[in-house]
């Protein structure tokens, strides 16, 4: 499924920015395609290891598919971009609308795929994102038990597993990636982010990059060639999630160049010559997507500031935020950091000639290793040169970034486990231990809170309830002013998202956000051209009352308030009483 969505994705993205052919048509065409293909080739497309872990995923699956948007990048980028895709038919460029995605630049697989099952439904779906992380992540425990069966033929430590084994197998890497995964953050599973999938397509690479490494250096007699090409259809995906993606991409590929390095059974220059097969398909897809965002996009992306205007000052509250990060998700964290230091040490220790069992484990290992030391360095780069000052000393995201490398670290302790000559864990094919192992995948809704409607996704859903029911107040054409009293808040974005209406002129209600409250000479300038007829304000995230004084209305107490402007006075149209629960967790924060 991963090497699918590379391929089809990437093919997507070059046809979309080198013709002017409509979406729809290129999305049809290559569904055909991906279609044609396991009926000529008469095979189960993914394999039975896929089909197996899709259907431990059903539940997790089906509450993707009635998921509501609530993460604030959703309504800031993913969706709108989505939303652009689907109602232009087209990529944002020169010659059309502009973009009302904060970043049009950024890769646009998923946004891609979202605009795809939109297309099919003949509706705008909200879900699809969330479906295909879901769906992703179950394509990754098929790959991880397919690798660790490998890994064990390889060994000769394991009868060939039959289809009762395969299904126990499979539920065990189910249950690790998913009901047990300490990275994985289930807010953002079900979420139309890119962080997901990338956390999927690392993941993948690192364990196709062991079973490369191992037909190189003859642990294996098959052919390293398909891996490579596999490979790079992964890497191609990867890099067609985010901006950022790239530097994961080169920290894995420096993970073996490493272990080549320094592993004397690997043929350092017949490594080197299948690198072209691994590396060309993410290299043109990279260079034909910059040069689409240079021709028409050139302002879409964060961009790196000036050395003069980086945030050093931010460094002691930068590190004193991911500190704090840090220390709530000590697990993970912990986790990661124990293989590091496992990684640091196989790399300097020289692997005797004949010893096979474990060597995949201790290369997956170091590969994790710099991949985490990297991406941990990089991100400080970014905090203090892309990030603003403010994102900088609170580390935004550091949570979410993080767990990009989760399940390439993750594979670590279970391919060492798998192996362990005292552990015979897979040697499962009696149907109690099956029936248990299911049992544990299918478990992820229960042993997961956060599967489900969490504190923080209640004042997101408030608010997209109470903009729902503006479309019913507000004529098509009006334009809304949201007033807060600081910066770092999602409520106006999700209201301008929902008003929006996907960008139909004949039902798009305009909404004004003046972030910083304190001005309010804005609203009266906007007043006196006539550009605003109703004024939103609420008090969930701190008291407005001295924005509602100086703008002469009823300060709120615990509500969102509705002004409408007649006979030049703020007149108060409705007001919807805040959830406690949802107006605690806000003053919390």
């Amino acid at each position: 499924m991963m090497v699918g969505f590379g391929l089809v994705g990437g093919m997507l993205t070059i046809l979309a920015v080198t013709t002017r052919m409509p979406l729809s048509w290129l999305m049809g065409v290559l569904a055909i395609l991906s279609l044609l293909v396991p009926l000529a080739r008469r095979t189960l497309p993914g394999g039975w290891s896929t089909w197996i872990a899709l259907a431990l995923a059903l539940p997790i699956l089906v509450r993707a598919a009635g998921t509501q948007a609530t993460l604030w990048d959703e309504f800031w980028h993913w969706l709108p971009n989505a939303a652009y895709s689907y109602t232009h038919d087209a990529l944002a460029r020169r010659d059309l609308p502009p973009s009302f995605a904060q970043f049009p630049a950024y890769p646009q697989s998923m946004p891609l795929v979202v605009a795809a099952a939109s297309r099919l439904a003949g509706r705008f779906l909200e879900a699809a994102g969330p479906v295909m992380n879901v769906a992703l992540l179950a394509s990754f425990a098929a790959l991880l038990a397919d690798s660790v069966a490998a890994m064990l033929a390889r060994q000769g430590r394991v009868a060939p597993i039959g289809p009762i084994g395969l299904v126990g197998l499979v539920s065990l890497t189910v249950a690790a990636t998913v009901t047990l995964n300490p990275g994985l953050d289930g807010e953002v599973l079900l979420s139309s982010y890119a962080d997901p999938a990338t956390m999927v397509t690392v993941g993948a690479l690192g364990l196709l990059a062991v079973e490369w490494l191992a037909r190189l250096s003859g642990r294996s007699t098959n052919e390293p060639t398909e891996i490579a090409w596999r490979f790079g259809a992964v890497a191609a995906a990867l890099v067609n999630l985010k901006q950022s993606n790239t530097v994961l991409l080169a920290l894995i590929v420096a993970g073996i160049g490493l272990v080549a390095l320094f592993d004397r059974t690997i043929p350092f220059r017949r490594a080197l010559a299948q690198f072209p097969r691994m590396l060309g398909p993410a290299l043109v897809l990279y260079l034909v997507w910059r040069w689409y965002v240079a021709e028409n996009l050139p302002e879409g992306e964060p961009g790196v500031r000036a050395w003069s205007e980086w945030s050093f000052s931010a460094l002691p509250d930068m590190f004193a935020s991911i500190r704090r990060q840090v220390f709530e998700a000590p697990v993970f964290q912990g986790m990661m950091w124990l293989i590091t230091a496992a990684g640091l040490v196989a790399l300097v220790r020289k692997s005797a000639p004949t010893s096979r069992i474990g060597d995949e484990t201790r290369w997956l290992a170091v590969i994790t290793a710099t991949v985490w030391l990297g991406y941990n360095a990089f991100l400080l780069l970014v905090y203090l040169a892309v990030f603003t000052e403010e994102e900088a000393r609170s580390a935004a995201d550091y949570w979410r970034y993080m767990p990009h490398v989760a399940l390439l670290g993750l594979s670590v302790p279970i391919a060492a486990l798998a192996g362990s000559t005292r552990l015979k864990l897979l040697r499962i094919n009696a149907i109690y231990p099956v029936l248990f192992a299911v049992a544990l995948a299918l478990s992820a809704l229960l042993l997961r809170g956060d599967l489900g409607i969490t504190p923080r996704k209640r004042w997101p859903v408030f608010v997209r309830s109470v903009a729902a029911d503006m479309k019913n107040l507000l004529p098509p054409g009006a334009t809304v002013v949201v007033v807060l009293g600081f910066n770092a808040n999602p409520f106006p974005i999700i209201v301008r998202y929902e008003l929006w209406q996907l960008g139909d002129p004949s039902r798009t209600i305009d909404t004004k956000i003046v972030w910083y409250g304190a001005d309010l000479a804005i609203v009266d300038q906007m007043l006196a051209r006539g550009e605003v007829q109703y004024l939103l304000l609420q008090d969930a995230q701190s008291s407005v009352a001295n924005l509602a004084a100086g703008l002469n209305v009823r300060a709120p107490e615990r509500e969102v308030i509705l002004f409408a402007r007649k006979d030049h006075h703020w007149q108060e149209l409705k007001s919807w009483p805040i959830p406690p629960a949802a107006f605690d967790v806000e003053r919390q924060k």
